[in-house]
């Protein structure tokens, strides 16, 4: 029984060793705006522009003169002028939004509450 018990822990140890790091808690809200280098950043009311780090599978493209946020197929999923919400967190000193999890996204820059 006892190797039973030491089998389970050892996996349940080595599962959250490798994925119990999940996304941080702080959310990121505003309208999708170019970051000013060639990328999709967020403006908000309080902060301006924001740059982010976009998770794994989200790529930046064009429609048109637009940029647009893509998906690991290449297809759009945000444009640029509308409102997206994601979770992420500041790791660094510069300011830059590591954004993770899902992306949402309303067609229209302001919230609508």
């Amino acid at each position: 029984m006892w190797r039973l018990r030491a089998l389970v822990l050892a996996v349940t140890l080595g599962v959250c060793a490798t994925g119990c790091v999940g996304c941080p808690r702080a959310l990121l809200e505003g309208e999708l705006v170019p970051d000013g280098s060639g990328g999709l950043g967020v403006r908000t009311l309080e902060r301006g522009v924001t740059p982010v780090i976009w998770r794994d599978g989200v790529g930046i493209g064009h429609d048109g003169d637009e940029l647009v946020l893509t998906n690991q197929l290449g297809l759009p999923i945000a444009h640029e002028g509308e409102f997206v919400r994601m979770a992420g967190g500041v790791p660094g000193d510069d300011h830059t939004f590591s954004a993770c999890g899902p992306i949402a996204v309303q067609a229209s820059a302001t919230p609508t509450r």
